[in-house]
C-alpha cells in the first residue's frame, strides 16, 4: 500500500498507473492463479479523476455550420467533407481517415464501417448534409485515383490521409470559422464528437442508442460527456430559496 499511498494519505501513483500494473498481473494469473489473484486483491481501489472537457458553445456551432454548408472557399471540398462528417456523425478521426468509397450505400443512404478502435461494425444514416459534402469532394476535387479510400492527399502519390493529418484539418476549420483562438482552448475533432453525444443526451435519446451511434462498447464511456449535459444537470440543482442571502448578492435583487 505504501507504494501507492503515503501514511498521511498522499497519493503516490495515479489510477492509470495502477491499471497498468493490474494488467501485467492479470496476464500472469494462468501461471499461478492463487498468488497473482491474491496480489490483485491487495491493489488499492483508487478512483480515476476526470477533468471537465471544454465543449462547443452554440455560437461556435453556428459558425461551424455556416462555414461547412455555405460553400465558403476558405477551406477545400475535402476539408469541408471531413469537418461535416466529424460534426454530424461524431466519427473518430481514425475512422474518417479509413473511410472507403465502398463503405457508402448511396441508394439506401447508409454508411457501413468497422471501427478501428473497437473492431465493431457500425451502421450510420447518411444524411443529405453529409452525403452532399462527400459527393462534392469526390466529384469536383478528388484527384483521379484507384484508391478505395475516400480522403487522400492532394499531391502525388495520392496516399490515404494519416490520422494525424486530421488534426491539422481541424485547426484549419477552426481558424476559418474564427473559433477557439485563445490559448488553452481545446481543439481537434474530438470536441465535435463530444458535442454530438451531449446533444443526444440533452434530447433524451436512450443511452443504448447513443452508445451504438457513437460506437461505444461500455455504458461507463458516456460518463465523460455528462458534465456538459446542462439540461439534465439543472434538474439536479437544489433551490436556495430557504437560505438567507444578503441584499445585492444577485445584482440589485
Amino acid at each position: 500500500m505504501s507504494f501507492f499511498v503515503s501514511p498521511e494519505g498522499k497519493l503516490f501513483r495515479s489510477c492509470s498507473y495502477k491499471k497498468n500494473i493490474a494488467a501485467v498481473i492479470k496476464a500472469c494469473i494462468p501461471q499461478n492463479p492463487e498468488t497473482f489473484n491474491k496480489i490483485l486483491a491487495y491493489l488499492p481501489p483508487l478512483r480515476e479523476k476526470r477533468k471537465n472537457i471544454q465543449y462547443l458553445k452554440p455560437d461556435e456551432i453556428a459558425s461551424l455550420k455556416q462555414l461547412l454548408t455555405n460553400g465558403n472557399t476558405l477551406i477545400s471540398f475535402r476539408d469541408r467533407a471531413i469537418g461535416t462528417l466529424a460534426l454530424y456523425t461524431g466519427l473518430r478521426c481514425c475512422d474518417i481517415a479509413g473511410l472507403t468509397i465502398s463503405a457508402i450505400d448511396w441508394e439506401n443512404d447508409r454508411l457501413y464501417i468497422t471501427q478501428q478502435k473497437t473492431d465493431a461494425p457500425l451502421e450510420l444514416l447518411l444524411t443529405a448534409t453529409v452525403g452532399n459534402a462527400i459527393y462534392d469532394y469526390l466529384h469536383y476535387e478528388r484527384p483521379a485515383n484507384d484508391s478505395d479510400y475516400i480522403f487522400i492527399s492532394n499531391n502525388r502519390p495520392y496516399g490515404r490521409l494519416k490520422n494525424r493529418s486530421l488534426g491539422r484539418i481541424a485547426d484549419k476549420i477552426m481558424n476559418a470559422a474564427n473559433i477557439r483562438q485563445s490559448p488553452g482552448d481545446r481543439r481537434g475533432f474530438h470536441i465535435f464528437r463530444h458535442n454530438l453525444v451531449t446533444t443526444m443526451l440533452e434530447n433524451d435519446i436512450p443511452e443504448p442508442v447513443i452508445m451504438r451511434l457513437a460506437g461505444h462498447m461500455a455504458p461507463s464511456s458516456l460518463e465523460a460527456y455528462l458534465s456538459a449535459d446542462f439540461k439534465h444537470l439543472k434538474e439536479c440543482a437544489l433551490s436556495i430559496d430557504k437560505f438567507p442571502l444578503k441584499q445585492g448578492v444577485f445584482g440589485n435583487a
